[in-house]
């Protein structure tokens, strides 16, 4: 009797155990849609979709491309002015005239002139090399007057004396380079049409 009782307790144990294995099956297996849910989490059921990233174009403000004033180009400028430059203090010291007339205003064109004029009377000879521009940069600027002015600062390097009439050196010399800085102001007329930047001033 005593074995019949332990099979019949076993067996209701397996009942109870079954019983209950099927209830939380049934629980654990349905989804009654309130579940909570972690949003930091990646959902592997339900693909995320990319967001769309906002693309916000930097424009640079105004022009950058050196222009000043709507017009003023100061690379091209610098140039111009360079080679202005070069070509004046070259024809001043070779003491050609005609050149410097087209780019010299009348004031600075007559101290010019008075400075050739005074070498040829004391039968003076200038050997000149011209080397190079080292820098020039504009110092200042007045687009709005008129006639309107632009002031240049150069630094060049050149080769250059003075012989008097007995061919002696007497200024500069033939063998050293020299360092000058000078500081030229341009102006040109803004209602003449087809005007040229004429040299008005020259500093040291």
């Amino acid at each position: 009797m005593s074995e019949a009782f332990q099979y019949l307790d076993i067996l209701i144990l397996a009942i109870i155990a079954g019983i209950v294995l099927l209830r939380l099956r049934s629980v654990l297996g349905r989804r009654t849609g309130h579940e909570k849910t972690d949003k930091s989490s990646f959902n592997y059921e339900t693909p995320q979709q990319a967001q769309t990233e906002k693309v916000i174009e930097i424009k640079p403000k105004g022009d950058v491309s050196g222009r000043e004033d709507g017009w003023f180009d100061k690379d091209d400028f610098l140039k111009g002015a360079s080679n202005a430059y070069e070509t004046i203090v070259t024809n001043f010291e070779n003491g050609n005239k005609e050149a410097l007339k087209p780019l010299l205003s009348s004031d600075v064109m007559d101290s010019f002139s008075s400075v050739i004029d005074d070498r040829n009377n004391k039968n003076e000879s200038v050997e000149f090399n011209f080397i190079g521009i080292e820098k020039s940069e504009i110092v200042h600027k007045d687009l709005k007057k008129n006639p309107m002015e632009v002031s240049v600062r150069f630094i060049s390097e050149m080769i250059t004396c003075i012989k008097n009439s007995k061919d002696e050196v007497i200024s500069g010399s033939l063998n050293q380079v020299q360092k000058i800085t000078d500081v030229w102001t341009f102006e040109k007329n803004q209602k003449s049409k087809g005007s040229n930047w004429l040299l008005t001033a020259t500093t040291d």
